[in-house]
């Protein structure tokens, strides 16, 4: 018979002390979580490595050379363009850690509820933090109010999101004499909001006029949740994103993450390295991450303000 293990409680009688006798067990499971949890390996691409803690880039860097193609003639020099680069900028490699702690009478009493306890705060507190760097580092983004705000009954919540989509698309190089056709490529694709958002969107005629006839079972009013993609962007909710304002932008364009100590957890380990778990009779487990992230593409986010009444 084959029992599906998808905590540390399942299983044939996991206890406290197999945890204990099998030291990669908890990590394994933080691990596991918090791999799922990160919002900003969504949001942000992988800029690999850095092997100091330190990461240099280049803000807003056009897409474009500093020249157009010119016409060439017969054994003409074809001319050579040159390459422009944005703001330079520097990104600084934060390390962030927490730990949990397994006591002899917790192995002793089987506390496995307690084990499972601490895994869960510990993984939701590193997911918090993370949520709240990624919103410190995206604060820098443009902005665009809302037509009207969306507890209202002017408020369009459709048209507000294709506006931004927009104003993406269209968003030019820093500095003057572009002309209106020189754009740096970017493509909305992702919505990133708080949850009590759906609070409101549950009662705006603009959101709900869609899911008609065959929709209708999908319908936010239903459902009471946000829909998993709005006008074909993906919808990302965090608790830690202000409630009065929505993100809009392309996932993986707008920034980078680079990591000096990958997510580790440490195996679980007596913290006096002595017989029953040291002097204070404990074994414990250890994880950190060191983590630089910078916008590089600022642009290609906008934040949609005033999406509540004041």
């Amino acid at each position: 018979m084959v029992t599906s293990v998808v905590s540390v409680t399942d299983g044939p009688r996991t206890t406290v002390s197999d945890l204990v006798g099998s030291p990669l067990a908890i990590p394994t499971k933080i691990i596991d979580l918090l791999k799922a949890g990160f919002i900003s390996e969504s949001l942000l691409r992988n800029a690999g490595a850095n092997p100091n803690g330190l990461v240099q880039y280049s803000e807003s860097t056009p897409l474009f050379l500093g020249s157009d193609v010119e016409n060439v003639a017969e054994y003409g020099e074809i001319p050579v363009g040159a390459g422009q680069i944005g703001t330079p900028r520097i990104a600084y490699a934060l390390k962030k850690g927490l730990g949990v702690r397994v006591s002899k009478e917790m192995k002793d009493e089987n506390r496995i509820d307690d084990v499972n306890r601490q895994i869960k705060q510990l993984t939701n507190t590193m997911v918090r933090a993370d949520d709240r760097a990624i919103r410190t580092v995206l604060a820098t983004a443009p902005t665009m109010p809302a037509a009207a705000a969306w507890d209202t009954s002017n408020g369009k919540p459709r048209k507000d999101f294709a506006n931004a989509m927009e104003e993406i698309a269209s968003a030019q190089p820093d500095g003057t004499g572009y002309t209106d056709d020189e754009w740096l490529g970017f493509e909305a694709n992702t919505i990133v909001c708080h949850p009590s958002l759906s609070a409101i969107l549950i009662d705006n005629e603009d959101i709900l006029k869609v899911y008609k006839d065959s929709l209708a079972p999908a319908s936010i009013a239903y459902t009471g949740r946000l829909p998993k993609d709005i006008l074909g962007l993906a919808v990302l909710t965090s608790r830690s994103f202000p409630k009065d304002r929505v993100l809009v932008l392309e996932r993986q364009t707008v920034g980078f993450y680079s990591d000096t100590r990958p997510l580790q957890s440490t195996a679980l380990y007596p913290e006096g390295n002595g017989p029953n778990g040291g002097p204070t009779e404990s074994w414990r487990s250890d994880t950190t991450i060191k983590r630089a992230i910078g916008l590089d593409q600022p642009k290609a986010a906008l934040w949609i303000t005033g999406v509540v009444t004041p």
